[in-house]
């Protein structure tokens, strides 16, 4: 069972919800979940009676007290909302080898199983930029996962979406190497940024600036490691044969980072009963309106719909005949 936790982020956390001035706020409960070798840092919002929990996936520009305004507002809705930072990110210290994209997924994996186990209800994982991905990853093999939310679901080892992704044309001909590499230098950690488009997070030079300034987030310095994993780590199942919940799809329209484009690539495979809404006027950090009501109007409904399908039938009470006079 996770244990309580003051968990002292930087003021700067807080700025995050300056880009929400019309979302509800309610301060989360900090716990520490154990898991590896130092634990993951995570927000819990919402009843802890709720009859559905999401869990919100972050990316590597982000980590889970970013996500407080979107949490609060699906805890508003009668929600219980978990916002982990994942190993390297926001209070999750972690080694060099646990910082990658296949111990995210472990990490993810055992945090469902363990809330399971402590109060069986139905999960919906929501991934935000290439936690979108990494929240299809972690779907593809839970078998607590109901629902699917994505804002971005592009397949990293598409080449069309490294090319997206990967700052300079010259640093896609070293993906190959990255894993080597990433053994040999071990705790050698670069910043983010260097590698990837960090400066096309938002449409809002305020909201990128804060990101890239923060170094539980965008700012971070992170082991070559993330990076190789990243471009390497493949699905338990191919989207062909991804049927084990429903994916929603709520993707910013004017995302200059990850054009919907390169998300409807992995998106229109899917197998999976599949909803897909663009978010108007938003970038790849969806805070702008009216995308951000869109978000709303089709997160609410998917995630009530799925905790609906999946609440505990009534027992039904058996007839008994009249007795013959």
């Amino acid at each position: 069972m996770p244990a309580c936790d003051s968990a002292p982020y930087p003021a700067l956390s807080a700025r995050y919800a300056d880009f929400f001035p019309d979302q509800p706020t309610a301060a989360p409960r900090s716990e520490r979940f154990g898991w590896g070798a130092g634990g993951l840092q995570m927000d819990r919002h919402g009843s802890a009676d709720a009859g559905l929990t999401v869990v919100l996936v972050h990316g590597a520009g982000g980590y889970g007290r970013m996500f407080a305004p979107l949490a609060a507002g699906l805890a508003a809705a009668g929600h219980e909302v978990l916002a982990p930072d994942l190993p390297g990110y926001g209070l999750s210290p972690a080694t060099w080898s646990s910082v990658d994209y296949g111990t995210w997924k472990q990490a993810l994996l055992a945090l469902i199983d363990a809330e399971h186990q402590r109060r069986p209800r139905p999960i919906v994982l929501l991934g935000a930029s290439i936690g979108g991905y990494l929240a299809y990853l972690v779907a593809a093999e839970s078998p607590w996962v109901r629902g699917l939310v994505a804002t971005t679901l592009a397949d990293p080892r598409d080449p069309v979406v490294q090319a997206a992704l990967v700052h300079q044309p010259w640093m896609r001909t070293f993906l190959p190497t990255l894993r080597p590499l990433s053994r040999m230098t071990r705790g050698l950690r670069v910043p983010v940024r260097w590698f990837t488009h960090m400066q096309r997070m938002s449409r809002d030079p305020a909201l990128t600036a804060l990101v890239c300034a923060d170094p539980l987030g965008g700012g971070n310095r992170v082991p070559l490691g993330l990076l190789a994993s990243l471009f390497d780590t493949a699905p338990a199942l191919e989207p062909e044969q991804f049927r084990r919940c429903p994916v929603l799809m709520v993707h910013p329209a004017s995302d200059d980072w990850t054009p919907v484009a390169i998300s409807d690539r992995f998106f229109q495979r899917l197998a999976a009963p599949k909803q897909r809404v663009l978010l108007d006027g938003c970038g790849h950090f969806p805070i702008e309106q009216p995308g951000l009501d869109q978000l709303r109007d089709a997160l609410l409904p998917f995630v009530q719909h799925i905790a609906s399908e999946n609440a505990p039938k009534p027992l039904m009470q058996k007839a008994h005949p009249e007795s013959e006079t």
